[in-house]
């Protein structure tokens, strides 16, 4: 859209529409989608008076509370790679870890590139979690519209359960590293959270936050837990309980409140960690639902205040919701059942898993023989979002881009 030029009357014609003023400015681009950040970036570049008007902080201010929720501007994935060199005796061979960002929005964030090494956690509240072993820190916290980062150390008591699952591949220019022997039966994962006081998560850039660690070691029969935080930068004391249960790696992970749900290796349990209680307890929930076999049920996250779990038995999509906050055996309420064949292509409907969730915009990522999948919650659409088969976590990022 052209900026508008006030013009003398006799100039504009007698039918000529009045100039905008800039409220009305405002009005329009308070309506531009949350998703299409590019509009708002070339407007800004039109002329001074546009520029003014979305970089005031009151702007963006209410542009966040029009839109509500942040939108996805993408996805954060894992994806294992290899190489070989040399010849004969002297041929090497690597295996190594790649973090991506596939943007799903009009406007990519500078910060969104390929990382090496680096092994994607969590992705919440505009924040993106990396454990980066092959780096100075343990973690690196990292705002993707920002640019923000923030590199932490892991306490010794997490350092020694970090690192006995430290990748066992090494650069080609760094062979004098030692590579750590990994701990059978050792397992863990971690989350972001924003921990501004009264936020509501519309805006979490700059901080404080949290970084919540739980793991299992089945040896000592014992699941433990950690929490770092940026005010203090000091990791919490470690907690335990006397109940093994290995921790899904690569699981989703759900926060209400205070509280972190980790998914649990090979069974349908939950880990709580109730950050602010320093409690660890673990759900062992019964899904009442009449079709026995469904079997794998994950963890998916957090929608509405409550627990959402979700299975797929082709071609439907089974929904669960619990109330965060119950310990112990829970009695689940099936939620919902969609239809998958309407949504998607027949070939997808070969091979189905659930592999992410976009909280707030109620997004759900499917993995399929035919690509990347979403499906809307509340309309019922479905998008392919990406052309590769072999996804097995994704992780929205989800924020405003509203720098100018």
């Amino acid at each position: 859209m052209p900026p508008t030029t006030s013009l003398p009357l006799a100039q504009r014609g007698r039918h000529s529409p009045p100039a905008l003023v800039d409220d009305a400015m405002r009005e329009i681009f308070l309506r531009v989608p949350a998703d299409d950040p590019k509009t708002l970036v070339r407007a800004a570049a039109v002329c001074t008076t546009w520029s003014r008007i979305l970089s005031d902080v009151i702007f963006t201010r209410e542009y966040r509370a029009f839109h509500g929720a942040p939108p996805m501007l993408g996805f954060l994935h894992n994806t294992h790679h290899e190489r070989s060199w040399g010849r004969g005796r002297i041929k090497q061979h690597e295996e190594y870890l790649v973090s991506s960002f596939v943007s799903t929005a009009s406007f990519r964030p500078p910060a969104c590139h390929e990382r090496r090494h680096w092994r994607v956690l969590d992705s919440r509240h505009g924040l993106v979690l990396f454990h980066t072993p092959k780096r100075d820190e343990d973690f690196v916290i990292c705002d993707l519209v920002t640019y923000d980062r923030w590199r932490i150390d892991a306490a010794p008591e997490c350092a020694e359960i970090i690192w006995s699952h430290q990748d066992e591949d090494h650069d080609d220019d760094d062979d004098d590293d030692e590579e750590e022997e990994e701990v059978e039966g050792v397992t863990w994962n971690a989350a972001v959270i924003c921990a501004k006081d009264g936020c509501n998560h519309l805006y979490c850039h700059g901080g404080p936050f949290l970084v919540a660690l739980v793991g299992s070691d089945e040896d000592q029969g014992i699941t433990f837990a950690s929490v770092y935080s940026s005010k203090t930068d000091e990791w919490s004391d470690m907690i335990s309980i006397e109940e093994p249960n290995a921790i899904e790696m690569t699981g989703q992970i759900g926060v209400v409140g205070n509280k972190v749900y980790f998914q649990c290796e090979c069974t349908q349990n939950v880990v709580e960690y109730n950050m602010g209680d320093e409690e660890l307890s673990v759900i062992d929930p019964i899904f009442e639902d009449d079709n026995k076999d469904i079997q794998a049920i994950g963890l998916l996250g957090m929608e509405d205040g409550m627990l959402l779990f979700a299975a797929v038995l082709e071609p439907k999509l089974y929904l669960w919701s619990m109330e965060a906050g119950s310990n112990g055996a829970a009695a689940w309420a099936q939620r919902r059942v969609i239809e998958l064949a309407p949504l998607l292509p027949s070939r997808a409907l070969l091979d189905v898993s659930v592999v992410g969730f976009a909280e707030g915009v109620g997004l759900i990522f499917l993995n399929t023989e035919a690509g990347l999948y979403t499906i809307e919650l509340n309309s019922g659409r479905s998008k392919e979002v990406h052309r590769a088969t072999s996804f097995k976590r994704v992780m929205p990022y989800t924020s405003f881009y509203t720098r100018v």
